[in-house]
């Protein structure tokens, strides 16, 4: 199959032609379980939009009709500036397939802002996350609750008049809580994505908008250590941790990291396994997450007003002075600090993080972060643990199960990035819908295993 530019567009069937009478498809831009997405232009308005396409060997199955409908009917309840907005639905005349037409977002999605960009400094992070939970705000109120929420359902958008635009995607299993429609899942079936997953979700007990809440702080965890709270070689195994273990500090995770003392404490609130400890709504959250950085700057303040050398220049009272240099003594001689004493209420520790994410980024060039395509997750190096996930993916492979096995190659690379046969597995797995990550993927298993795969890989490169 060629990676040419010129001639990727001609394999799928659908490129070139004309869905619903309005919109002509220019693009496959992703594929899934489901179905197929494309890039495609309505007609009428000459405006590129999404066109998400329903497999035909699934239009049988009522379930996943179903569940394509609850998308449309999810979305179309949104009115959110940060919330993807549907444009139409219906079944295509020509051989009655079902589509979905939403906005068409030029962005790159947060596990990509992740791989590429890492570490956020923390008001950036802030102000990103802050616009997911504004989305969240406005679904819970139209009582639907997403259920799905990762960093690839997260569109990042640089805007003219407003970086770091957000829009929230995928509301595929969203779940309608006032809802009529028969069931399309039972109370104890348990969906979504693992890592991402909600004790009371993983369980398949009752769940509520705070699921949602849970999924953002993982995501918030992830971003600012660059490495899942809980993961595993199974589903099964992800979903136990996520129901019985505690997470790990971030910055006990990530110790070079510059994460503040505030926002370890929010994640850590977030990520309580009783809902009832957590924030109680996306808004309460948001709130929380934006005092973060405002938090972070009155610690600073404070901070160089208690050492300032000038006279006339006001301190804290002794006390709080000298546990401030006990504190520093402690240390080793370490710059000091202010401790706060709770996550949401009192004086953060760390000030300036923007200069200390750029002086990590400086210092920590060569460190490997994690990502798709050649590029690792700090600390990870696990071989064992990478080949037999590479088994488990060809297993997968081997019965069609490709998004499977996408997966799981992605787990094997993020477990030790070395592993040669993982990137050549996984660019076959791109090469119908991502050619440019296929072509990465292949270049990294030849720049590892040369003698194994130089000659293979050399070939589908230039096979036309």
């Amino acid at each position: 199959m060629s990676l040419g530019l010129s001639s990727r567009p001609a394999r799928d069937p659908l490129i070139g032609a004309t869905v619903g009478g309005r919109f002509k498809v220019e693009e496959l831009i992703g594929q899934g379980g489901m179905g197929k997405v494309y890039r495609a232009r309505h007609l009428a308005l000459d405006r590129l939009v999404c066109l998400k396409m329903l497999k035909p060997a699934l239009l049988e199955d009522p379930t996943v009709v179903g569940r394509f409908e609850r998308e449309a009917m999810a979305a179309s309840r949104l009115n959110h500036p940060n919330s993807i907005q549907v444009l139409d639905f219906g079944r295509n005349e020509a051989d009655g397939a079902l589509y979905l037409v939403m906005e068409y977002v030029q962005g790159k999605d947060l596990r990509g802002v992740l791989r590429d960009e890492w570490p956020v400094p923390e008001e950036r992070l802030c102000r990103i996350m802050a616009q997911v939970l504004a989305a969240l705000g406005e679904a819970h109120a139209h009582h639907v609750i997403h259920r799905d929420l990762k960093p690839e359902n997260i569109m990042v958008e640089q805007r003219r008049d407003h970086p770091d635009f957000v829009k929230v995607l995928d509301f595929g299993i969203a779940k309608i809580l006032d809802s009529d429609l028969p069931g399309l899942t039972r109370a104890d079936v348990v969906c979504g994505t693992p890592q991402y997953m909600a004790p009371e979700q993983a369980t398949g007990g009752k769940l509520d908008a705070r699921c949602d809440l849970y999924a953002v702080g993982i995501m918030l965890y992830q971003m600012v250590t660059s490495e899942l709270p809980f993961d595993g070689d199974s589903s099964m195994d992800v979903l136990t941790r996520q129901v019985h273990e505690p997470p790990v500090p971030p910055r006990k995770r990530q110790p070079g990291a510059p994460i503040s003392e505030r926002m370890e404490s929010l994640i850590l609130h977030v990520l309580s396994k009783d809902p009832a400890r957590r924030p109680q709504s996306a808004e309460e959250f948001r709130q929380l997450l934006l005092a973060v950085p405002h938090g972070n700057d009155a610690a600073g303040k404070a901070e160089r007003a208690t050492h300032d050398p000038r006279p006339g220049v006001a301190t804290q009272a002794q006390g709080s002075s000298q546990r401030a240099q006990t504190r520093a003594k402690a240390a080793g001689g370490a710059r000091k600090r202010l401790i706060p004493s709770s996550a949401i209420a009192g004086a953060a520790a760390v000030a300036l993080l923007a200069g200390l994410a750029l002086r990590w980024r400086r210092s920590n060039r060569d460190r490997p972060i994690l990502g798709m395509s050649a590029v690792a997750m700090p600390g990870s190096g696990d071989a064992a643990r990478a080949r037999e996930l590479v088994r488990s993916a060809a297993q997968r492979e081997a019965a069609s199960d490709h998004g499977a096995a996408r997966d799981l190659l992605l787990q094997a690379i993020e477990a030790d990035p070395e592993n040669a046969e993982a990137h050549y597995r996984l660019g076959g797995l791109f090469r119908g819908s991502q050619p440019e990550k296929a072509r990465q993927e292949y270049a990294a298993a030849k720049r590892l295993d040369a003698a194994k795969y130089g000659d293979s890989v050399d070939a589908i490169l230039k096979s036309p």
